[in-house]
């Protein structure tokens, strides 16, 4: 039986704490002091107390989750200087944090977090448990416009609104544009990392990740898709399972369960 005195990360290891290592590329120091290890499957670690799973990295945030994490209740359910208009509609447990507005017809489910400094307006459900993450705005109108034959431009007003549904993450500085008459969508499960943009009229299919991207309008984005650091041309499909490569712009539909990357963005191989 070992004792566990904390968590730290294998660069720095700490002496009877847990760690992980997820790959052979992280290196591998002397392991005589190291009290226990959550090892990837297929790598090779020589410490006497191990954990192998091919989860190894849910496993190991779980163990700290568990029996590390601090104490999160930091106090009043609604921060200060936060507005919540009289439509509003709050969930148990739910938590708003400092100089948030939030008006409009807007249903907040159970044990959501919002954080500071977030903007929530006009036609908005959110699920439970999801997460939203300091300065991010979500149902302001999106980009769109008309033009007569002198090319003045007239600003569209948006009538839809935007749905997210459960155990969504929504990191900082994320927008996310209602519709123009239907709602933009965001399904369960969906990740969406700091500095992403959402287009009116998005659909974000279940357990899809988007990180530091830009969607513009009637996007598809299918279940399980991974998109990175992309630009995606309105009305595009991004289908199932399919994952666009870090810097690529995609100008046209890409299908099921492929790999694509480029500029313009090309099928690489199957996923």
């Amino acid at each position: 039986m070992c004792s566990i005195a904390g968590f730290s990360s294998l660069d720095n290891y700490k002496e009877g704490t847990i760690t992980w290592i997820k790959s052979d590329r992280n290196g591998y120091p002397n392991v005589k002091d190291i009290q226990l290890i959550v090892v990837q499957e297929g790598v090779y670690a020589a410490a006497e107390n191990q954990i192998i799973s091919r989860d190894s990295k849910a496993i190991f945030f779980s163990i700290i989750e568990h029996f590390f994490e601090e104490n999160s209740d930091h106090g009043d359910r609604i921060g200060k200087n936060t507005v919540i208009g009289g439509e509003v509609i709050l969930g148990e447990n739910t938590r708003i944090g400092n100089n948030c507005s939030i008006t409009g017809k807007i249903c907040i489910g159970d044990d959501t977090t919002i954080c500071d400094n977030v903007v929530i307006k006009n036609n908005v459900a959110i699920g439970k448990n999801c997460y939203i993450q300091s300065l991010s705005v979500i149902g302001e109108d999106g980009f769109g416009y008309s033009e007569d034959g002198n090319h003045k431009k007239v600003m569209v007003k948006h009538h839809g609104g935007v749905y997210i549904g459960n155990d969504v993450f929504i990191g900082s500085h994320v927008n996310i544009a209602r519709g123009t008459i239907d709602d933009t969508y965001i399904a369960d499960g969906v990740k969406i990392a700091p500095s992403t943009h959402i287009g009116h009229n998005n659909y974000i299919g279940q357990d899809a990740t988007v990180i530091c991207s830009q969607s513009y309008g009637s996007v598809h984005i299918g279940d399980n898709a991974y998109v990175a650091g992309s630009i995606i041309r309105n009305q595009c499909v991004v289908g199932n399972n399919t994952m666009v490569g870090m810097g690529s712009v995609v100008t046209k539909d890409v299908p099921d369960n492929k790999v694509a990357i480029g500029i313009p963005a090309r099928i690489l191989k199957e996923r």
